[in-house]
């Protein structure tokens, strides 16, 4: 694989977790999506702008497929593989940034898959507006209106469960 792909693929693996939940799949899916990524066609060239939206594109379309096969459309919470900074030296700051981790990715969990992914794409991976568009295949404006209905839908999950 070459050297930019593989980064990439590093970073779409992040994104395929938080959709997938298990690391076995998701390697299915990046193998799968690599392999596409090499050999199609119509691939934009590797070194352009257009090939990471296009690559994550391939990576949500085979998550999808890998989910349809499974069935499972879960609400299991979303395993962030990612520890807790470590510059953080006080114990009390530590338990709080672990809570607020476990609120957050048990809240994204509770969204619809459709939201879910659209604040993943947003807010953890940095795509901008077109971007996400074009990832998910969807006007621009349809992108703006979903992120905000799913993170107004993010906030109430996560305001509900601090009320309880």
């Amino acid at each position: 694989m070459t050297e930019p792909l593989q980064i990439l693929t590093q970073d779409a693996y992040s994104m395929a977790y938080q959709l997938l939940g298990k690391r076995e799949d998701v390697l299915d899916v990046l193998q799968d999506a690599a392999a596409v990524a090499l050999s199609h066609d119509s691939a934009p060239p590797r070194n352009s702008d257009e090939f990471k939206p296009w690559f994550f594109k391939v990576v949500r379309n085979r998550a999808l497929d890998k989910l349809r096969r499974m069935q499972r459309f879960s609400h299991e919470p979303i395993q962030d593989e990612t520890s807790v900074a470590s510059s953080i030296n006080e114990p009390q700051m530590q338990m709080e940034q672990i809570e607020l981790k476990q609120d957050i990715s048990r809240a994204l969990s509770a969204l619809k898959f459709e939201q879910r992914e659209i604040v993943l794409l947003k807010d953890y991976h940095g795509f901008n507006y077109a971007e996400i568009a074009e990832v998910l295949d969807i006007p621009q404006g349809s992108v703006m209106s979903r992120l905000h209905r799913a993170r107004m839908a993010l906030r109430k999950i996560l305001v509900d469960s601090r009320n309880n």
